[in-house]
Formats: structure tokens, sequence, C-alpha cells
């Protein structure tokens, strides 16, 4: 599978490729009152709002460090009930890869972990990287806060 490493803190993610429209550096986003802290607010982008979430604090508890390698990457995610474009933060974009995540020596993850958006976990020359599903980056439950998100994309 074709990914893009990205970093959320120390973990080192893979996000797959057909799931990014465009990575970009740090986004202004208006914060809504009431919203959990792991949405940084309502961003636009190539002439859309999109809501923008902080992909660190919903996948390992702390949030992204604001630095200049930091980026925000807009998302396509289908989703049940029709697709829903967001863009997520992280700490910083690294290489484009091949990973199996199917084959030997892979583990098919923890069910929740990174509250359910970290999946299959693969090693290469460089450590140990994770899935992460952009479809489940916003949970079920949680879906419903971007009611106006699905079905624009």
């Amino acid at each position: 599978m074709r990914v893009v490493e990205v970093w959320l803190g120390q973990q080192r993610c893979a996000i797959p490729v057909r799931a990014i429209d465009e990575v970009l550096p740090i986004v202004e986003a208006r914060k809504l009152s009431g919203t959990p802290d792991w949405i940084i607010g309502i961003a636009r982008l190539r002439g859309a709002f999109v809501p923008l979430l902080d992909a660190a604090m919903i996948c390992t508890g702390n949030p992204v460090v604001r630095t200049m390698n930091a980026r925000a990457i807009l998302l396509q995610v289908g989703a049940a009930g029709g697709n829903m474009r967001l863009a997520i933060l992280v700490d910083s974009v690294g290489s484009l890869l091949t990973i199996d995540f199917d084959g030997a020596g892979t583990h098919p993850g923890i069910t929740g972990a990174g509250r359910g958006a970290l999946t299959k976990i693969a090693a290469d020359a460089d450590g140990d990287i994770y899935l992460l599903d952009p479809t489940k980056i916003v949970d079920d439950e949680n879906r419903g806060l971007f009611r106006d998100a699905i079905g624009a994309a």
C-alpha cells in the first residue's frame, strides 16, 4: 500500500495516499465554543469550510506541537452516509512509502487504539509504523458533530 509517513509526536504513522487530497502548511482555523479539544476549528481551504482536527490529540492524547514542520492534511474520507471532507493537523510529514500492512510480521492492531483510528502495525528499516485509517479518524459517536461536512465533499 502506498502511504505518506506522518508523525504524531513520537508516534510514526502512515496515511494511505488515496485518502489525501493535499498537504498544506499550518492553516488558521476558527475555534467554535463547546467543541471537544481535538477539534481545532473550522478552516477555509480551497474555497470551502472544512473541520480541522488535531490528529495527535485524537490518536495519542497529546496535541500537535505547532512548529515549522507541522502540516495540515486535507482528506476525502468515505463514511457511512456519504463522504466527509476534513483536514487533520500532524506534527510533521515524512516520506512516501510502500508498506505491506497484511504481510508476515505485521500485527492487526488493538481495537480502540488511537480512539479506533490506529489500526494495523508494520515495521520497516526505520521502525514500527501504525496505519492511520482516515475513515475512523472521526468515530461514529462523534460523526454527528460534522453533519454539514458530510455529503458536501
